[in-house]
């Protein structure tokens, strides 16, 4: 059967509140074995609107979470991305008008979502791999600027 997406998106959080989910490929065979018509492509766009991100958990087992929200950027949310920094980077380096930023193992989208709830000016976008994140700038001379603030950040 198919499922208004609000409702899809339900079941999601349902199954990770219940459940250690460590894969894309795992919550999409959750909802079908539940009978939900769903596609990798749907499963991928609902996790990225959740704020859904791979991480450790209190026990160090990698899985998937939901990011807490941070729509406003607010004192505690740029402590959050400076202490997220601090924890989780390792290497910034300036690529033309790019920023490459090394995380530590398993945290590239985490700390990818942090930089995205930022809304910085200075950042058109992120693409985070497990341990790599793109950062796009508009130009070199902003990616200049993004590196220096994020190794502040690093410190």
């Amino acid at each position: 059967m198919a499922l208004k997406k609000q409702e899809r998106q339900a079941m999601i959080l349902e199954i990770l509140a219940h459940n250690v989910i460590d894969s894309q490929e795992e919550i999409l065979h959750r909802l079908q074995h539940a009978g939900i018509a769903v596609t990798q492509a749907t499963v991928s766009r609902d996790i990225k609107e959740l704020r859904i991100v791979r991480r450790p958990d209190a026990t160090g087992q990698s899985r998937y979470q939901v990011m807490a929200d941070a729509t406003n950027t607010t004192v505690s949310d740029k402590n959050q991305i400076e202490q997220g920094f601090a924890d989780m980077a390792v290497e910034i380096t300036p690529v033309s008008f790019m920023v490459v930023v090394k995380t530590t193992q398993g945290n590239g989208n985490r700390l990818a979502a942090m930089i995205d709830a930022a809304e910085m000016p200075n950042v058109i976008g992120t693409l985070a791999g497990h341990n790599t994140i793109y950062v796009t700038t508009p130009t070199a001379d902003a990616a200049v600027a993004l590196v220096e603030q994020f190794n502040n950040w690093m410190q």
